[in-house]
């Protein structure tokens, strides 16, 4: 932590929070572009740069501006950690001083009362008071000549006083990281004692020997805080009530005998009397994040026929299929379950990132976070929240990138009616094999039968399946080897749609309406991979060089590609003109420009090499036609669905 001149520690405000941020996600961003993003002047961001000069050295960080605006980074493989460390540092609004003083007070309190303890004037803490009573008008009342009061209750009570403390402690040290609170930004031991926070650290020191369920880092620190001002409550106030709602919440639930054991054991360690807490840190078991659970195949069970509508919902959609994806199935079960479940009395915690960083940054996760929302909208009326939007668009982005990075298995059910030694040889050799997939069971055709749903991508079966809407391959149990190539053909066409769907959603498309000649329309391509970093600056020498050697339109579209040695990350653009431009053969009005890196192109040659095969097809290209230059999402679910054919 720096500690500036006088010994006072600096406090970085959210602008140059994001400042970082934005560097971090984007390096080769000059600072035009970032003015243009944060919304300041030139100049802002080049004092925010100076005056965090000192403070990112203590982190081997140094940005230097050079001419043209351009920065040069020096350690930045140290942003990541020093991003973590800024939350201690984050600037204490007085804002915040105002609501978490009120937070602390049993009654109401004054202006005047609120100015003198945090050092301002009268007048500004009546401006802020405004500001808070309009912002939180069901949790904060005024009355005049009495003052400012909490009236909220206390799950909203204390769910706001996490909210308030989160970002200033990491649960690496309590009670350093309280007491270092206390002296940066406000005096919150006048109001927690230490021995209040001795017991929370022990509460936690048995949360964390728990072994039917794990919590995350962010989850510890939220229950640490909640326990800190459960005790600081009861020892303060005159009426401390719980209510009994809680008790109805966690009744029925999956792990309700573990939870309340676990909770009893922390009354206990809290020298608490009161029943209705038992429940309510039942209830902090539900909603706090887990690392792991050791009963999640139940989750899975319980919420598979949501997670399965919402997979079919994103197939439809965006022609991405996840339902071999056992790890993003077992994630969202669990989430969902913890969440869906717990109702709309039940708040959420946020994440450390901004809700546009994490919209922007990941478009597509962000979109079937969207269907997954509509979906539970639909079957639960549960209206999504933006934190909780954030936390199913980094599960989906999850996903995506196993499919990017082939991690993916597909999962293979085996149906075989010679008996269970001849399934278990087929089952043993296909996983010899194929390293791709993933046998999840052995049975016959008997049990087969009585299946519902069936859990898995592809059958492989040595009887006669009649009409499944699962892809079903007939064997024998020698494996012939004209069995395993259809096997392999069919394992490297699913990896290769689903890769195809991915690039095509997270695509940029452009739309000109008027260019005057094929070169003009390939400098507006590659304009943007260039601008974003993706390029460098002989791409697009090197795909001019290639239309001329070998033009690539066909029909109404172009499929123009350059040297792989030029590109430094994939990405795929698609241009649609208004007027058809006359390329070498013909008028083209698509144009689909893949930037493919040398490592990508030799890792999968085939998903290119597909890509372009199928966009030459006539019937493709034909149903593209038709797809006009109507809403750029609907473009791309009808691509992605075209290419998946």
């Amino acid at each position: 932590m720096m500690i500036a001149d006088g010994g006072e520690v600096m406090k970085l405000i959210r602008r140059q929070v994001n400042l970082i941020k934005y560097i971090n996600e984007n390096p080769k961003a000059g600072i035009k572009e970032i003015a243009e993003v944060l919304d300041v002047s030139l100049q802002t961001i080049k004092s925010d740069l100076q005056n965090m000069h000192e403070f990112m050295q203590t982190y081997g960080v140094k940005i230097e501006i050079l001419p043209g605006n351009q920065l040069r980074i020096q350690g930045f493989e140290h942003i990541t950690y020093m991003l973590r460390a800024t939350g201690m540092m984050m600037e204490f609004s007085l804002e915040k001083q105002t609501m978490l003083f009120v937070l602390m007070q049993d009654d109401f309190s004054t202006l005047q009362d609120m100015a003198d303890a945090l050092y301002v004037s009268k007048s500004l803490m009546e401006k802020v008071v405004a500001a808070l009573l309009k912002k939180y008008p069901e949790e904060l009342h005024s009355v005049r000549h009495y003052g400012i009061r909490s009236i909220g209750s206390q799950l909203e009570k204390r769910s706001r006083f996490v909210e308030i403390m989160e970002p200033y402690v990491k649960g690496i040290d309590f009670m350093d990281e309280l007491k270092r609170f206390n002296t940066n930004h406000f005096p919150i031991l006048q109001y927690i004692e230490l021995e209040e926070i001795f017991r929370g650290t022990d509460v936690i020191k048995y949360l964390q020997k728990i072994k039917d369920f794990s919590f995350t880092d962010e989850a510890v620190c939220q229950f640490f805080l909640h326990v800190v001002y459960m005790q600081s409550s009861y020892r303060r106030w005159k009426v401390v009530d719980v209510g009994t709602t809680f008790s109805d919440i966690v009744h029925g639930v999956k792990n309700e005998l573990a939870y309340l054991k676990a909770a009893e054991e922390i009354v206990c360690l809290l020298n608490m009397s009161k029943e209705n807490e038992k429940f309510y840190i039942c209830y902090l078991f539900m909603i706090l994040r887990k690392q792991k659970i050791s009963d999640e195949n139940s989750f899975v069970l319980e919420m598979k026929g949501v997670v399965d509508d919402i997979f079919d919902k994103i197939y439809t959609r965006l022609a991405v299929d996840f339902k071999a994806d056992h790890e993003l199935l077992k994630g969202l079960s669990v989430h969902l379950y913890t969440t869906v479940l717990r109702k709309n009395q039940l708040n959420t915690f946020s994440l450390d990132y901004n809700w546009d960083d994490i919209r922007y940054q990941y478009p597509l996760g962000f979109e079937m976070a969207t269907i997954a929302g509509e979906v539970l909208l639909q079957q639960f009326c549960y209206k999504v929240s933006n934190d909780e939007m954030t936390y199913l668009t980094l599960h989906f982005q999850a996903g995506i990138e196993r499919l990017k990075n082939g991690e993916k298995k597909i999962r293979v059910l085996v149906v075989c009616h010679y008996g269970m030694a001849a399934a278990s040889l087929i089952a043993a050799k296909l996983q010899r094999v194929f390293h791709a997939i993933e046998i999840v069971d052995t049975i016959s055709m008997q049990n087969f039968a009585q299946l519902e749903d069936i859990p898995a991508t592809l059958i492989v079966s040595t009887e006669n399946i009649i009409e499944h809407k699962v892809p079903v391959i007939y064997v024998t149990p020698l494996l012939a080897q004209n069995e395993l190539k259809q096997i392999s053909r069919f394992i490297e066409l699913h990896c290769i749609n689903n890769s195809l769907a991915v690039a095509v959603m997270q695509a940029t498309v452009l739309d000109l309406e008027q260019a005057d000649s094929r070169n003009e329309v390939l400098e507006q391509a590659v304009g943007g991979l260039y601008k974003e970093g993706l390029v460098s600056e002989q791409y697009l020498q090197s795909v001019v060089e290639r239309e001329n050697i070998s033009s690539t339109d066909v029909g109404a579209i172009a499929i123009p590609h350059g040297n792989p040695d030029f590109v430094k990350e994939t990405k795929l653009v698609i241009i649609r003109l208004s007027k058809p431009v006359h390329w070498e053969f013909s008028e083209v009005s698509y144009v689909f420009m893949f930037a493919v890196s040398k490592e990508q192109f030799t890792k999968n040659f085939a998903l290119f090499s597909t890509f372009y095969k199928k966009l030459v097809r006539s019937n493709i290209r034909n149903e593209i036609k038709k797809f006009g230059q109507d809403d750029v999402q609907e473009f791309k679910n009808n691509l992605a669905h075209l290419l998946s054919l």
